[in-house]
């Protein structure tokens, strides 16, 4: 393990890499701020223009893209009362009433700095747990894979709440646009429709290109009213007033310590994420707080608990992609496919056969929270001036030319470039009505993934259904499955019985 760690700390102290972080902070802060652009967009749309250049500095550059983003979405939050990204949108409770009296750098100082101790703490969870989990995760055979999977899409889904019905339409959707091509055990084709360029499938990064791209441009190109008022708006704004002393960090330093670590467990399950993490993170440290009254009044121990929970989900957002390789948010699921086309596949087995390479990026992701403080502090100053003034119609055409020749470049195939349309446009409809596009995005990647264990465990065991609840393990996930999956109606039907007998 040692000479992995040292290998990977010379690999990415490389300046190609240095300035691989460097540039994915500051696309990252700024597509986070300008509402409307999320990191999962910025990703999907920057990983195709990443494949000529090696490994690290590729991967380097879309996690710098994604810690970036993150913190990004709380400078328009802070300023404007309209959160760059939905992990922000906790933060703008606090943060837009301290602008509003005339402490918007304090704020945004707050923000910063929150940010820089989150994603330090939640590197530190990363390295410290990662390996420790893929040692154990190796006992995780083809049987086990199914059912840790369904656990899986279960957790997704049902943190949805209300819209859980709708996760999992979305879910068999993406499934089903998966299972196009050619079956992986028969060798025949199925769900071509007689077009035989789809033989090998839907391509993943066309595939995320369109959903998460495309829909953004076509309502960018539907809010134009916003976005005047946005425009407007940052006319008036100015970033004044004294900075944030660190002994005010100090004084909140259980918050931030606490946020860190809630942030961090939450960023490790999958399916809750980074917005999950804020509000949790804002409402445990209202109860735990001296002065609760000032909470959504303009309190910077609000801000703090906000940016640090959303930021410290970054790095534990990573451990069930690398170690069981499974993605359990958008922005992992497309840090998937790039890991994929660079030749290394997330799971129990990564940190045998490319240690070295995954401990740079995890080196450089502690490089790169370092760096997020000049990156931050230079462009807080005029972001709400420059920021805005951005031709809106320029940049969503830019957008939708990379959209484009992103996808043509991954094959080189016009069929991409068709399929990331499709998928714009159908994703532009789920959202019309209402379908989350995540579950629709995982259940695509993990759709192979759970046909492959399927198929190879029932070959091994002569088609024995029984396979699947003949390990410990397995009938555990399925136990855990199960429950996961009653809590709900079981909760709701005591709450009926419980308010029946009030009544009476």
């Amino acid at each position: 393990m040692m000479e992995s760690v040292v290998e990977g700390f010379f690999l990415i102290l490389q300046w190609q890499n240095i300035l691989a972080i460097v540039l994915g902070l500051y696309m990252g802060c700024i597509i986070g701020a300008l509402p409307g652009l999320s990191p999962s967009m910025a990703i999907a749309i920057a990983a195709p223009f990443t494949f000529g250049l090696p490994p690290i500095p590729a991967i380097s550059f879309l996690l710098g893209i994604y810690k970036g983003g993150v913190y990004g979405g709380s400078i328009s939050a802070i300023l404007l009362c309209t959160p760059g990204t939905p992990e922000a949108a906790a933060t703008l409770l606090d943060g837009y009433p301290l602008a509003k009296q005339g402490r918007a750098r304090q704020a945004l100082d707050a923000a910063l700095y929150a940010s820089i101790a989150g994603d330090l703490i939640g590197t530190v969870v990363l390295v410290a747990a990662a390996p420790f989990i893929a040692h154990y995760a190796l006992k995780i055979g083809p049987v086990e894979m199914v059912p840790l999977i369904f656990l899986a899409m279960t957790v997704i889904i049902t943190t949805l709440g209300a819209e859980k019905n709708k996760g999992f339409i979305a879910a068999a959707i993406g499934a089903m646009i998966a299972l196009m091509g050619v079956d992986p055990i028969a060798g025949s084709t199925r769900f071509v429709f007689g077009n035989y360029e789809l033989s090998e499938g839907v391509s993943l990064i066309p595939f995320l290109v369109g959903l998460f791209a495309v829909p953004e441009v076509i309502n960018a190109i539907v809010a134009s009213r916003e976005r005047r008022r946005l425009k407007a708006a940052a006319d008036t704004i100015e970033v004044h007033g004294e900075r944030l002393p660190f002994s005010a960090l100090l004084r909140h330093w259980k918050t931030i310590v606490q946020s860190a670590l809630v942030g961090s467990g939450i960023g490790a399950l999958p399916g809750l994420g980074s917005t999950a993490a804020a509000f949790t993170c804002y409402g445990l440290a209202k109860k735990t707080s001296k002065n609760p009254e000032k909470f959504g009044t303009g309190s910077l121990e609000g801000v703090l608990a906000c940016e640090t929970g959303n930021n410290g989900t970054c790095g534990p957002a990573l451990i069930p992609l690398l170690t069981l390789g499974i993605p359990g948010s958008s922005t992992t699921a497309v840090l998937y496919g790039t890991l994929l086309i660079y030749g290394i596949v997330p799971g129990p087995k990564i940190f045998i056969e490319n240690g070295p390479t995954i401990y740079a990026i995890f080196i450089g992701l502690v490089i790169g929270g370092i760096l997020l403080y000049p990156i931050g502090t230079s462009i807080i100053k005029y972001a709400a001036k420059a920021i805005y003034k951005v031709n809106q119609g320029v940049l969503f055409a830019s957008i939708l030319l990379l959209c484009f020749t992103g996808s043509y470049a991954v094959g080189n195939s016009m069929t991409d470039v068709y399929c990331m349309a499709a998928a714009g446009i159908f994703a532009y409809g789920m959202r019309y009505f209402g379908l989350p596009l995540g579950p629709a995005l995982i259940a695509f990647i993990l759709e192979p993934i759970i046909e492959k264990s399927f198929r190879q465990a029932l070959m091994i065991s002569n088609n024995d259904m029984g396979t699947f609840f003949s390990s410990s393990i397995a009938i555990g996930l399925w136990l855990l499955t199960l429950s996961l999956l009653l809590y709900g109606p079981v909760k709701a039907l005591l709450s009926k019985k419980g308010q029946a007998q009030a009544r009476q």
